[in-house]
């Protein structure tokens, strides 16, 4: 009986063994981590409509409103819905390029991802580009049963960040990112929260960002609606804007 007993207990601590290699192997490196949820955050193609609300250190606030159009891999049209000053203009990133069209000005003018957009605390790039692992290399830092310290270093220097440091829930979800300029020094805080289901797929429905750089300054993206649907790729070229 003992040597029995002896028995199970070496076939189990080699089975256990064996289980914890193949969940070793299974693990996810850090690009695939972040490409992973590039995929729960993001549809191939999509329509949204997003609020983006500001709030400054000095007590002014405003609201902006937009449709969005997403493919993956081609582009980003965004179309202001509101304030009434705002309707009609449009901003589109095409590959790596943005412009913006307005019906006061007659050709669309070349936007830069590093600006501000439309004067809040986000980045031209922090919202019209949706896809983290076609822009950075990653690395994990640490990890444990919630999730994974993801540290993302920018590929090529004409992001507005050179460093961004992810905390990554299991569910391949974010938590929070710290944003580096290319000093090295900390320029914004984002935090993601309420999580919803958008035609079946789980992602929060709110972006909040703290600007370092300008302290008492937040900014917010809410998503309100996202629905899976096809993307015309005419609509995404900058011949489109205006149309």
């Amino acid at each position: 009986m003992k040597s029995a007993y002896v028995r199970s207990l070496i076939i189990s601590f080699f089975l256990s063994g064996l289980i914890s290699q193949s969940l070793l192997a299974q693990e996810k490196d850090g690009n695939g981590i972040v490409a992973e949820m590039d995929g729960h955050m993001n549809f191939t193609e999509c329509r949204m409509i997003i609020r983006v609300e500001e709030a400054k250190a000095g007590g002014k606030n405003r609201m902006l409103k937009a449709r969005v159009e997403y493919l993956k891999d081609v582009g980003t049209r965004m179309e202001f819905m509101e304030p009434a000053r705002d309707l009609g203009k449009c901003v589109l990133m095409s590959g790596s390029s943005m412009w913006m069209s307005s019906p006061s000005v007659s050709k669309p003018v070349r936007l830069s991802g590093k600006d501000a957009f439309m004067g809040t605390s986000f980045t031209n790039d922090d919202v019209m580009n949706l896809d983290k692992s076609d822009d950075y290399d990653s690395g994990i830092a640490a990890s444990d049963g919630n999730g994974w310290d993801i540290v993302m270093k920018a590929k090529t220097g004409g992001l507005p960040y050179s460093k961004i440091e992810a905390r990554i829930g299991r569910d391949y979800l974010p938590v929070s990112m710290v944003y580096f300029v290319r000093s090295g020094k900390e320029s914004k805080r984002v935090s993601f929260s309420a999580v919803k289901d958008f035609g079946g797929k789980l992602k929060p429905s709110i972006m909040t960002i703290i600007d370092l750089m300008k302290p008492g300054d937040t900014s917010a993206v809410i998503f309100e609606e996202i629905r899976e649907e096809t993307v015309s790729r005419s609509r995404l070229t900058p011949a489109s804007l205006g149309n």
